[in-house]
């Protein structure tokens, strides 16, 4: 461990982040990639930047602002061209990594609903929306789930990223379906839906066929490269979600562009067979 990183676990404490602020502060504006200040607020930290605020459960001297919008569009705007007004459903919206770039792009007569599973990202990506004024986002703690279930088990790893679904002895969680928060907040015409739930995509394919309707184009991120890492067959899920949009009425696309990461190339892009196909040139 790098004797920053050690620095900061020593000192990421209760009693202790007082001392912890300043020192962050510096380190990240010494890397000169846009973070201004990093303080703390209620077990978050937050990353006050030159293009917006980023919140996350430890301080992130690293942060790069422009990067993480870059990779946004590289990611979830190669086969969705936004325009001012539209709506986007973000499931598995994590701390919010998407949410800032999905927000700026859709405008102030634009919407986008953000839906987290685990308590604590579901924090962070409350102090996103609120230290960057995003009157056009909606947060929903929720886990995304099938239709019977009601509550769901999700791990509780520090790399948020690997917090998914089914974990035996996880933290329990609130459930509902996709389609449950479209008839909640009488969403209309969704232009895009992203997803990325880390596996637990073939339970949430159970619950969106109304969405589906009223849905333009879709990206799924599917996570058969983790399959083998982690020895569990569950997360095989791209022939499913491929097959469930094609019978749902879509036209499925896959990324082929040499050198892309696997968890890009394990995507499933998708357009309503008939209308407008909004595809990234």
């Amino acid at each position: 461990m790098p004797l920053a990183d050690k620095v900061k676990t020593l000192l990421d404490r209760k009693g202790l982040r007082y001392a912890l602020a300043p020192i962050v502060s510096q380190l990240a504006r010494s890397r000169g990639c846009g973070v201004e200040r990093i303080f703390h607020e209620e077990s978050i930290w937050i990353h006050q930047t030159g293009s917006g605020y980023f919140a996350y459960h430890q301080p992130y001297v690293r942060l790069n602002m422009s990067r993480l919008d870059e990779h946004a569009k590289i990611n979830f705007l190669w086969g969705y061209t936004p325009k001012a007004g539209h709506t986007v459903i973000d499931v598995g919206a994590g701390v919010g990594e998407e949410a800032l770039t999905f927000s700026r792009v859709v405008g102030s007569n634009g919407k986008v609903i953000c839906i987290e599973a685990h308590p604590r990202t579901y924090r962070c990506l409350q102090k996103l929306v609120k230290y960057n004024r995003l009157e056009n986002v909606i947060a929903i703690h929720r886990a995304v789930a099938e239709p019977s279930c009601c509550v769901a088990a999700i791990e509780n790893s520090n790399d948020y990223l690997r917090n998914r679904s089914d974990a035996s002895g996880g933290i329990s969680v609130l459930a509902t379906t996709i389609d449950s928060i479209y008839r909640e907040l009488g969403v209309g015409w969704v232009h895009f839906l992203k997803m990325n739930i880390e596996g637990a995509e073939r339970l949430a394919i159970q619950g969106m066929s109304e969405t589906l309707k009223h849905t333009e184009s879709l990206c799924i991120s599917c996570h058969d490269f983790l399959a083998q890492t982690a020895g569990d067959d569950r997360l095989r899920t791209k022939s499913t979600v491929r097959q469930f949009l094609q019978q749902s009425g879509f036209r499925t696309v896959e990324r082929g562009e040499p050198g892309l990461p696997t968890y890009v190339r394990d995507q499933v892009w998708a357009y309503r067979a008939e209308g407008r196909k909004e595809i990234a040139s």
